[in-house]
Protein backbone atom coordinates (compact mmCIF):
# COMPACT_ATOMS: atom_id res chain seq x y z
CA UNK A 1 0.00 0.00 0.00
CA UNK A 2 1.44 3.62 -1.13
CA UNK A 3 1.60 6.30 1.77
CA UNK A 4 1.27 10.17 0.44
CA UNK A 5 2.49 12.33 2.91
CA UNK A 6 2.50 15.97 3.06
CA UNK A 7 5.63 17.92 5.33
CA UNK A 8 4.13 20.81 7.05
CA UNK A 9 7.12 22.08 9.20
CA UNK A 10 9.22 25.06 8.48
CA UNK A 11 11.84 23.28 10.12
CA UNK A 12 14.07 21.30 7.78
CA UNK A 13 14.26 17.33 8.83
CA UNK A 14 15.76 14.16 7.50
CA UNK A 15 13.30 12.19 5.76
CA UNK A 16 13.97 8.86 7.52
CA UNK A 17 14.03 10.98 10.89
CA UNK A 18 10.53 12.22 9.90
CA UNK A 19 9.19 8.98 8.35
CA UNK A 20 10.45 7.00 11.72
CA UNK A 21 8.53 9.65 13.80
CA UNK A 22 5.24 9.05 11.92
CA UNK A 23 5.26 5.36 11.61
CA UNK A 24 6.39 4.59 15.37
CA UNK A 25 6.56 0.78 14.70
CA UNK A 26 9.01 1.08 12.19
CA UNK A 27 12.92 2.01 12.94
CA UNK A 28 14.99 4.66 11.15
CA UNK A 29 17.15 2.04 9.44
CA UNK A 30 14.25 0.62 8.22
CA UNK A 31 13.63 3.97 6.48
CA UNK A 32 17.36 4.45 5.38
CA UNK A 33 16.70 1.17 3.87
CA UNK A 34 14.01 1.79 1.80
CA UNK A 35 15.59 4.78 0.66
CA UNK A 36 18.23 3.62 -0.66
CA UNK A 37 16.25 1.11 -2.88
CA UNK A 38 15.26 4.10 -4.15
CA UNK A 39 11.40 3.80 -3.06
CA UNK A 40 11.11 6.74 -1.45
CA UNK A 41 10.20 9.63 -3.37
CA UNK A 42 10.01 13.34 -3.23
CA UNK A 43 7.84 15.48 -4.96
CA UNK A 44 8.33 12.47 -7.66
CA UNK A 45 11.93 11.94 -7.37
CA UNK A 46 13.67 8.80 -5.22
CA UNK A 47 15.62 10.85 -2.60
CA UNK A 48 18.55 9.52 -0.18
CA UNK A 49 17.70 8.88 3.99
CA UNK A 50 19.94 12.23 4.70
CA UNK A 51 17.51 14.71 2.07
CA UNK A 52 16.07 17.21 3.99
CA UNK A 53 12.31 18.05 3.85
CA UNK A 54 11.18 21.37 3.70
CA UNK A 55 7.53 23.26 3.53
CA UNK A 56 4.89 22.11 1.30
CA UNK A 57 6.82 18.38 -0.05
CA UNK A 58 5.02 15.81 -0.83
CA UNK A 59 6.55 12.16 0.19
CA UNK A 60 5.84 8.88 -1.26
CA UNK A 61 6.47 5.36 -0.34
CA UNK A 62 5.22 2.01 -0.31
CA UNK A 63 5.63 -0.62 2.91
CA UNK A 64 6.64 -3.80 1.98
CA UNK A 65 8.19 -6.61 3.81
CA UNK A 66 11.97 -8.31 3.45
CA UNK A 67 12.67 -11.25 1.25
CA UNK A 68 12.67 -14.32 3.75
CA UNK A 69 15.99 -15.66 3.22
CA UNK A 70 15.82 -19.56 3.23
CA UNK A 71 17.46 -21.25 6.51
CA UNK A 72 17.31 -24.95 6.02
CA UNK A 73 16.42 -26.86 9.75
CA UNK A 74 18.92 -28.48 11.28
CA UNK A 75 18.51 -30.81 14.64
CA UNK A 76 20.86 -28.89 17.19
CA UNK A 77 20.42 -28.94 20.76
CA UNK A 78 18.66 -25.38 22.71
CA UNK A 79 19.01 -23.48 25.78
CA UNK A 80 15.36 -22.38 25.59
CA UNK A 81 15.19 -19.55 28.46
CA UNK A 82 11.88 -18.02 27.58
CA UNK A 83 9.27 -18.65 24.36
CA UNK A 84 6.12 -16.98 23.90
CA UNK A 85 4.19 -16.43 20.76
CA UNK A 86 6.23 -13.32 19.61
CA UNK A 87 10.02 -14.05 21.03
CA UNK A 88 12.22 -16.79 21.89
CA UNK A 89 15.36 -16.32 23.84
CA UNK A 90 18.18 -18.85 23.82
CA UNK A 91 21.45 -18.94 25.98
CA UNK A 92 23.76 -19.55 23.61
CA UNK A 93 26.66 -21.52 24.03
CA UNK A 94 30.20 -20.52 23.12
CA UNK A 95 31.63 -21.82 19.73
CA UNK A 96 28.15 -21.47 17.80
CA UNK A 97 27.64 -19.07 14.64
CA UNK A 98 24.16 -17.08 15.52
CA UNK A 99 23.54 -17.04 11.46
CA UNK A 100 24.27 -18.22 8.06
CA UNK A 101 26.78 -16.61 6.00
CA UNK A 102 30.15 -17.02 4.04
CA UNK A 103 32.18 -19.46 5.57
CA UNK A 104 29.12 -20.75 7.70
CA UNK A 105 26.28 -21.91 6.01
CA UNK A 106 24.94 -24.45 7.99
CA UNK A 107 25.67 -25.68 11.93
CA UNK A 108 24.08 -21.84 13.00
CA UNK A 109 21.74 -20.70 15.76
CA UNK A 110 19.38 -19.69 13.24
CA UNK A 111 19.39 -23.52 11.57
CA UNK A 112 18.50 -24.58 14.93
CA UNK A 113 15.63 -22.17 16.10
CA UNK A 114 14.23 -22.78 12.22
CA UNK A 115 14.13 -26.35 13.12
CA UNK A 116 12.18 -25.88 16.56
CA UNK A 117 9.49 -23.46 14.82
CA UNK A 118 8.51 -27.01 13.27
CA UNK A 119 7.23 -24.14 10.25
CA UNK A 120 4.96 -22.16 12.30
CA UNK A 121 6.93 -19.14 12.00
CA UNK A 122 9.63 -17.10 10.71
CA UNK A 123 12.35 -16.10 13.21
CA UNK A 124 14.00 -13.04 12.95
CA UNK A 125 17.23 -11.72 13.84
CA UNK A 126 17.45 -8.66 16.14
CA UNK A 127 20.99 -8.35 17.77
CA UNK A 128 23.98 -10.50 17.42
CA UNK A 129 26.34 -12.09 19.59
CA UNK A 130 30.19 -13.16 18.13
CA UNK A 131 30.69 -17.17 17.41
CA UNK A 132 32.74 -17.32 20.84
CA UNK A 133 30.63 -15.14 23.09
CA UNK A 134 28.04 -16.79 25.01
CA UNK A 135 24.56 -16.01 26.47
CA UNK A 136 21.17 -13.82 26.18
CA UNK A 137 20.00 -13.61 22.39
CA UNK A 138 16.80 -12.64 21.03
CA UNK A 139 14.87 -13.51 18.13
CA UNK A 140 11.69 -12.17 17.43
CA UNK A 141 9.10 -14.33 15.85
CA UNK A 142 7.01 -12.04 13.91
CA UNK A 143 8.02 -8.86 11.50
CA UNK A 144 6.26 -6.53 14.20
CA UNK A 145 7.96 -7.83 17.18
CA UNK A 146 11.17 -7.64 15.03
CA UNK A 147 10.42 -3.58 14.29
CA UNK A 148 9.60 -3.04 17.97
CA UNK A 149 12.64 -4.61 19.33
CA UNK A 150 15.07 -3.42 16.61
CA UNK A 151 13.29 0.13 17.40
CA UNK A 152 14.29 -0.05 21.30
CA UNK A 153 17.92 -1.18 20.36
CA UNK A 154 18.58 1.61 17.94
CA UNK A 155 17.02 4.11 21.11
CA UNK A 156 19.47 2.77 23.47
CA UNK A 157 16.78 1.58 25.58
CA UNK A 158 17.56 -2.32 25.67
CA UNK A 159 19.72 -2.50 28.58
CA UNK A 160 22.50 -5.21 28.07
CA UNK A 161 24.53 -7.00 31.12
CA UNK A 162 27.95 -8.62 30.00
CA UNK A 163 30.53 -10.64 32.42
CA UNK A 164 33.80 -10.56 31.36
CA UNK A 165 36.78 -12.22 32.26
CA UNK A 166 40.02 -9.63 31.53
CA UNK A 167 43.67 -9.64 31.90
CA UNK A 168 45.26 -7.53 35.31
CA UNK A 169 43.67 -6.68 38.77
CA UNK A 170 41.40 -4.02 38.02
CA UNK A 171 42.47 -1.54 41.37
CA UNK A 172 38.64 0.91 40.94
CA UNK A 173 35.75 -1.30 42.14
CA UNK A 174 33.78 1.16 39.12
CA UNK A 175 35.21 2.11 35.72
CA UNK A 176 33.83 4.13 32.60
CA UNK A 177 34.93 4.36 28.99
CA UNK A 178 34.25 6.59 26.66
CA UNK A 179 36.47 6.09 23.56
CA UNK A 180 35.51 6.52 19.97
CA UNK A 181 35.71 3.27 17.97
CA UNK A 182 36.16 2.42 14.01
CA UNK A 183 37.96 -0.02 11.76
CA UNK A 184 41.51 -0.79 12.68
CA UNK A 185 44.08 0.84 10.20
CA UNK A 186 46.62 -2.00 10.52
CA UNK A 187 43.94 -4.73 10.31
CA UNK A 188 39.98 -3.33 9.11
CA UNK A 189 38.64 -7.39 10.58
CA UNK A 190 39.08 -5.40 14.72
CA UNK A 191 37.54 -2.17 16.01
CA UNK A 192 40.20 0.02 17.59
CA UNK A 193 40.30 3.23 19.25
CA UNK A 194 42.13 5.12 16.56
CA UNK A 195 43.10 8.56 15.48
CA UNK A 196 40.49 8.43 12.44
CA UNK A 197 37.99 6.80 14.72
CA UNK A 198 34.28 8.41 14.64
CA UNK A 199 31.78 6.71 16.41
CA UNK A 200 31.75 7.48 20.65
CA UNK A 201 31.22 4.88 22.03
CA UNK A 202 30.62 4.41 26.22
CA UNK A 203 30.97 1.17 28.44
CA UNK A 204 30.61 1.25 32.15
CA UNK A 205 32.24 -1.83 34.39
CA UNK A 206 31.84 -2.83 38.03
CA UNK A 207 34.46 -5.72 39.21
CA UNK A 208 32.89 -8.70 40.43
CA UNK A 209 36.01 -10.78 41.49
CA UNK A 210 40.09 -10.42 42.11
CA UNK A 211 42.20 -13.75 42.01
CA UNK A 212 45.88 -14.32 40.61
CA UNK A 213 46.18 -11.00 38.52
CA UNK A 214 42.81 -11.80 36.92
CA UNK A 215 39.84 -9.71 37.34
CA UNK A 216 35.54 -10.50 36.63
CA UNK A 217 34.01 -7.40 35.70
CA UNK A 218 29.87 -6.75 35.14
CA UNK A 219 29.90 -4.72 31.55
CA UNK A 220 27.28 -1.96 30.75
CA UNK A 221 27.64 -1.09 27.11
CA UNK A 222 25.52 2.14 26.77
CA UNK A 223 26.23 2.46 23.00
CA UNK A 224 26.27 -0.96 21.52
CA UNK A 225 28.91 -1.09 19.04
CA UNK A 226 30.86 -3.99 17.23
CA UNK A 227 33.36 -5.86 19.25
CA UNK A 228 32.80 -2.44 21.77
CA UNK A 229 33.66 -4.77 25.22
CA UNK A 230 36.65 -6.44 23.66
CA UNK A 231 38.48 -3.21 22.03
CA UNK A 232 37.97 -1.15 25.02
CA UNK A 233 39.15 -3.74 27.21
CA UNK A 234 42.13 -3.32 25.07
CA UNK A 235 42.07 -0.02 25.32
CA UNK A 236 42.47 -0.20 28.72
CA UNK A 237 45.36 -2.49 28.86
CA UNK A 238 42.72 -5.16 30.62
CA UNK A 239 41.78 -7.70 27.00
CA UNK A 240 39.07 -10.30 27.86
CA UNK A 241 40.63 -13.78 28.33
CA UNK A 242 41.24 -16.08 25.80
CA UNK A 243 40.45 -12.83 22.88
CA UNK A 244 43.74 -13.42 21.07
CA UNK A 245 42.74 -10.66 18.21
CA UNK A 246 42.83 -7.91 20.78
CA UNK A 247 45.92 -9.46 22.45
CA UNK A 248 44.21 -11.11 25.58
CA UNK A 249 45.92 -14.01 27.31
CA UNK A 250 44.66 -17.76 26.59
CA UNK A 251 46.31 -19.71 29.51
CA UNK A 252 45.77 -19.39 33.08
CA UNK A 253 47.62 -21.55 35.72
CA UNK A 254 48.21 -23.89 33.01
CA UNK A 255 44.81 -24.11 31.80
CA UNK A 256 44.07 -22.68 28.24
CA UNK A 257 41.36 -20.86 26.76
CA UNK A 258 40.46 -21.20 23.23
CA UNK A 259 37.07 -18.80 23.33
CA UNK A 260 37.01 -14.87 24.88
CA UNK A 261 35.82 -15.32 28.55
CA UNK A 262 32.90 -13.21 27.43
CA UNK A 263 29.22 -14.29 28.72
CA UNK A 264 25.47 -11.79 27.89
CA UNK A 265 24.63 -12.29 31.15
CA UNK A 266 21.28 -9.85 31.63
CA UNK A 267 19.11 -8.37 29.47
CA UNK A 268 15.87 -6.02 29.54
CA UNK A 269 13.24 -4.42 27.23
CA UNK A 270 10.07 -3.81 26.88
CA UNK A 271 7.54 -6.84 25.88
CA UNK A 272 6.38 -5.99 22.11
CA UNK A 273 2.87 -7.37 22.94
CA UNK A 274 2.50 -6.41 26.43
CA UNK A 275 4.14 -3.06 26.72
CA UNK A 276 5.66 -4.02 30.18
CA UNK A 277 9.45 -4.33 30.91
CA UNK A 278 11.29 -7.93 30.98
CA UNK A 279 14.02 -9.20 32.19
CA UNK A 280 15.97 -12.57 31.48
CA UNK A 281 19.70 -14.10 33.14
CA UNK A 282 21.75 -16.40 31.94
CA UNK A 283 24.07 -18.01 34.57
CA UNK A 284 27.69 -17.52 33.92
CA UNK A 285 29.08 -20.48 32.21
CA UNK A 286 31.96 -22.86 33.97
CA UNK A 287 34.51 -22.02 31.76
CA UNK A 288 34.42 -18.46 33.42
CA UNK A 289 33.30 -19.28 36.55
CA UNK A 290 35.45 -22.05 37.25
CA UNK A 291 38.72 -19.34 37.21
CA UNK A 292 37.12 -17.47 40.42
CA UNK A 293 35.70 -20.55 42.08
CA UNK A 294 37.92 -21.02 44.75
CA UNK A 295 37.85 -16.95 46.09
Amino acid sequence: MQENLYYQKLDKERVDSYLASAYKDYSRSYFQKVAREQKIFVNGKPVLPSYKLKYNDIIAFEFGKEKIVQIDPENIKLDIIYEDNDIIIINKQPGIVVHPSYGHTSGTLLNAIVAHSKEKYNPYLVHRLDKDTSGLIVFAKNEKSKISISKQLQNRVVKKIYYAVVKGTIVENRGRIEAPLGRSPQNRKLISVNSLAKKMAITEFKVISRKDGYSLLEVRIITGRTHQIRSHMKYINHPVVGDFQYGGPDTINGRRYTRQMLHAYNITFTHPRTSKEITFTAPLPKDMSEIFKDK
